[in-house]
């Protein structure tokens, strides 16, 4: 914090004649559920301000936001705070502007790829999962780094540096968001990251006439947990008890080589992403004195280790994301997105340690399956965790010179599974937005989420369980 106000007082200190600009918005919406009209509970941003202020060519931006959820029946019961807002800070950092560079330095929001969501490249931010179904940045989340854009003729280099791991802000399986982990480990369960977690990278576009081309290159450490272990401990003063699983968690090391293009004519508009990803568990040991969660004393139960077994993991996967842009007869916008994750190389210890794990929802079966069942993208796409194989298609139409808008966008699963014939899962968002005056926007949206009887997953399968998040929203924003 202390860093944070330096920048403030130096960008206010510094330079001529101040200017300011301030906008924002406020957002009053409802979210009910199509099948018996319940309300969904999960978080929204209720209000947002964007401020800069710009003293010669020192610039300040930021943005903070309330975060709005409803308090359940019971609130009152476990807690007498009657706030059911969060002030968050998305974004506070100060801007030194060169002839031809760009220097950023606080908490900032970083966004590098060529397609305009789901790049394989835009690993310098992490993502917040709550708003994972929205567009832009508001889907991102900021950190603590310094950034530098700098232009040479038509060659724009962007390197972005942060001392500090960050991780996606994910749903913990306790609200209504539909997405779900498999597994949610307690803070205890999770193995630090060893040393200092540096992450950075540089973006380089190359610009022509008709087409832009994409080189990145950023190693960080993974952005959700993977499984990187197990100790088992034993009880040398009882005999007769059971041994004490101990499973652990962590964050590997991950280098992404991305390349990408953009080509533009008077027809189309043609994206594409490449991101290669090689991932190594940096945990060669993950042996350690038991925790004691809770206050629990179980170190003064289960006092010895029998053995430690780390996974010892190190995958290789690509990730890559297709876009096209046109415009149909009766100028209907369109866009169509192909994404596909492809783990290509993987190498571990050979077999699970043969323990007992009791964790609800966590299925863990040493004589059926193998490290890599567990393998999970750490970085890269978030739609990873919902599928490996993607279609997106967007479609919109303005009328009344542009004061009603009309579009419908969804997202098909595609990929392969044993027993499905066609399209096993989709999420389909109808909606219409109005300007009610220049200031005033209202929105009514109808949201279907589909799934298939026939996958080997059953009620496991992503779009099974996210069936019954269908809803219908309205909104009503009010701009300043």
């Amino acid at each position: 914090m202390k860093k944070i106000f330096m920048i403030i007082a130096i960008t206010f200190l510094i330079g001529g004649e101040p200017s300011y600009s301030v906008n924002g918005f406020v957002d009053f919406a409802h979210i009910s559920r199509l099948s018996d009209y319940s309300i969904i509970d999960i978080p929204f941003r209720m209000g947002s301000i964007d401020f800069i202020h710009q003293s010669d060519n020192i610039t300040l931006n930021g943005n903070f936001t309330l975060e709005y959820q409803l308090r359940r029946d019971s609130y009152f019961l476990e807690s007498k705070d009657p706030q059911d807002f969060r002030l968050d800070m998305r974004e506070l950092y100060a801007t030194y502007s060169g002839s031809n560079y760009e220097f950023r330095v606080g908490k900032q929001i970083h966004s590098w790829g060529s397609v305009d969501e789901n790049s394989p490249l835009d690993n310098a931010s992490a993502f917040d999962y709550y708003y994972i179904f929205f567009l832009g940045t508001e889907r991102k989340m900021a950190t603590m780094s310094g950034a530098l854009d700098y232009y040479i003729g038509n060659l724009k280099l962007n390197a972005v540096f942060s001392p500090l791991h960050s991780t996606n802000r994910l749903p913990l399986g306790d609200d209504d968001f539909p997405i779900t982990l498999p597994i949610y480990p307690d803070a205890s369960e999770i193995f630090p990251v060893q040393g200092l977690p540096f992450e950075g990278g540089i973006y380089s576009t190359l610009s022509f006439s008709m087409i832009d081309i994409v080189g990145s290159y950023y190693s960080g450490y993974d952005r959700v947990f993977n499984f990187t272990g197990v100790n088992e401990y034993w009880s040398t003063k009882y005999s007769t008890y059971k041994p004490f699983p101990d499973l652990l968690f962590g964050y590997r090391k991950t280098n992404v080589m991305g390349f990408g293009a953009t080509f533009l004519n008077k027809y189309f508009i043609f994206r594409a992403d490449l991101g290669i990803f090689n991932t190594e568990d940096q945990n060669e040991s993950v042996e350690r004195d038991i925790p004691d969660p809770n206050g629990a004393d179980l170190a003064s139960t289960w006092d010895s280790v029998a053995f430690s077994y780390p996974i010892q993991e190190k995958a290789t996967y690509q990730q890559s994301t297709l876009q096209l842009e046109t415009e149909l007869p009766f100028s209907v916008n369109l866009i169509i997105q192909y994404f596909k994750n492809e783990l290509t190389d993987y190498s571990s210890v050979d077999t699970l340690p043969d323990v007992t794990i009791n964790i609800p929802g966590f299925e863990y079966n040493s004589d059926e399956m193998t490290p890599k069942d567990f393998f999970t993208p750490g970085m890269g796409v978030p739609l990873a965790v919902i599928t490996n194989k993607a279609g997106i298609i967007i479609m919109d139409k303005t009328f009344m010179n542009e004061q009603l808008k009309v579009s419908m966008t969804s997202m098909l699963d595609l990929d392969d599974y044993e027993g499905v014939a066609g399209i096993p899962g989709s999420l389909t968002e109808y909606k219409i937005e109005y300007n009610v005056t220049q200031d005033l926007l209202g929105l009514l949206g109808i949201t279907l989420v589909r799934g298939t009887d026939d996958h080997p997953d059953g009620e496991n399968y992503q779009f099974n369980k996210m069936e019954y998040f269908s809803h219908f929203r309205f909104e009503l924003k009010y701009f300043f």
